[in-house]
């Protein structure tokens, strides 16, 4: 910030939720610079006092000062000024350096006007690294006496949170004493739920499994494998850099969601899911609400950032008749390009028509992924999963001639039908048996016979666009055929 002031920006404005961290940083660059510190607020006015408690008295007893200054305004809302407190702010902008006064505003930054754009100086408060957490957990370890497990996981799932929400939930951890790591992540999620387009999922501890979960996908499970292995320090020191991510294409109910949790348990990543539409709910313009849950994410890294369904988001882009989404999507896609930290981001869509081009290109993602309806083989896969998950013996069924039975179901249809032979079996009071799936597979009706023209269509469309992520590529054949 000293070097921003003192290159003779007159207005710089803090894009942060820690009034008080910033501050600390406004002051120290006022002692850098030998420039007398004042702050105002809406409630307080001016300290040190001054005639008046409004902005524009500040504005004035700063430039009626005569003499250079640096003046804090926290909690400054700038779309609630007035006209003649605009025109003042801009006046101390571009006038003030040349007597050495300064303007800094701190807090959450909604809607900038236009006309401050080029000569105010925006700044992200990152949140504090992992030397700082580190330092604010054996400051409250040695306040508790505690004992603690594992530090550095404790430090690790503490990225992300601002320095002051870190110490409130390292001493709340500490009450629990031992590992520390699944108090601060339950916190951290409640945290994040206060931006309405981020969400912490939680895994279970059946999803924790990972890959094992997910049944056929054999290429897309290779891929994960080796791409793993890219996220070493040998990796980097071998000249690979992270992985960026993948785009999952394919039918409805196929495992696209599922390869999202999955990858994350793999990987031991927390992960983080986006809603775009969340965006626009956020206070602020929705370029402002992506740039800031971006980089709630990215202080979170390494972590997964799940897309669901990233078509719907941005539906509308190649009409160009929304420019808020328009820009909105320019910026995503510009940062998809150039972002080198630790974000992997797993997109998934069910409709490739809506989809912009420009998503699609190189560079974006590491690979894009076609998931079709599972082969003979993942289907066998698929329904040994569901029935050991609900604490049956897959070998005590004829799980090859099932999945037969069950052909051009999606992997979602096979778990609700395990589930509907399951009811019949429980309403009869005995235990599960083959001729409950057998029936259960005849009355369901698979949503290929409802949408087959859309799949077969999909298919085409994949075929020389997407990389298959199972290792049996007949049904994409077939399409192409159709």
């Amino acid at each position: 910030m000293a070097r921003l002031l003192g290159a003779g920006y007159g207005f710089v404005v803090v894009d942060s939720f820690e009034e008080k961290r910033g501050l600390r940083l406004v002051q120290a660059a006022s002692e850098k610079l030998g420039l007398p510190l004042s702050t105002w607020s809406v409630s307080r006015g001016m300290t040190p006092p001054a005639a008046g408690r409004s902005l524009g008295d500040a504005l004035t007893a700063l430039r009626g000062a005569a003499r250079p200054g640096l003046l804090a305004l926290l909690g400054l809302d700038f779309a609630g000024l007035t006209p003649v407190e605009r025109r003042m702010l801009a006046e101390v902008a571009t006038e003030g350096p040349a007597s050495g006064q300064h303007l800094v505003a701190l807090g959450p930054l909604g809607d900038f006007p236009p006309e401050f754009q080029r000569e105010a100086a925006v700044v992200t408060l990152a949140p504090p690294d992992e030397g700082e957490l580190r330092a604010l957990l054996e400051e409250a370890i040695a306040e508790k006496h505690a004992e603690v497990v594992d530090r550095e996981a404790a430090v690790a799932a503490a990225r992300g949170l601002g320095l002051e929400e870190a110490r409130r939930v390292f001493r709340m951890a500490l009450l629990d004493q031992g590992d520390l790591t699944p108090t601060i992540l339950g916190e951290k999620r409640r945290l994040l739920r206060h931006n309405s387009a981020l969400d912490c999922i939680e895994l279970s501890e059946e999803e924790m499994a990972g890959l094992s979960r997910v049944g056929g996908l054999e290429n897309l499970k290779k891929w994960l494998v080796e791409r793993k292995k890219s996220l070493s320090a040998e990796a980097s020191a071998f000249g690979l850099p992270p992985p960026k991510g993948l785009l999952l294409l394919g039918v409805q109910g196929c495992g696209k969601s599922l390869s999202a949790k999955a990858i994350a348990a793999e990987w031991r990543m927390p992960l983080v899911r986006l809603d775009l539409a969340g965006l626009f709910t956020e206070h602020g313009s929705p370029q402002t609400a992506l740039r800031r849950a971006i980089a709630s994410v990215e202080a979170m890294a390494p972590v997964v950032l799940w897309l669901d369904e990233i078509e719907k988001g941005f539906s509308g882009v190649e009409s160009g008749e929304d420019a808020i989404l328009a820009r909105l999507f320019g910026w995503f896609i510009t940062w998809m390009g150039e972002r080198s930290s630790s974000v992997f981001v797993v997109a998934t869509a069910n409709d490739v028509t809506h989809l912009p081009p420009e998503l699609l290109r190189k560079g974006r993602f590491d690979e894009t992924f076609f998931v079709d309806l599972p082969n003979e083989k993942a289907r066998a896969d698929i329904l040994a999963i569901h029935v050991r998950r609900r604490g049956r013996d897959p070998q005590a069924l004829p799980l090859a001639s099932l999945a037969k039975r069950c052909d051009r179901f999606s992997g979602a249809e096979i778990e609700q039908t395990v589930i509907a032979a399951l009811h019949v079996a429980f309403s009869q009071g005995r235990d599960l048996i083959a001729d409950d799936l057998w029936n259960a597979f005849h009355y369901t009706v698979p949503l290929y016979q409802m949408y087959e023209e859309k799949i077969r269509a999909l298919r085409v469309w994949a075929q020389d666009r997407a990389r298959p992520a199972s290792s049996d590529a007949r049904l994409v054949d077939i399409g192409k055929q159709a």
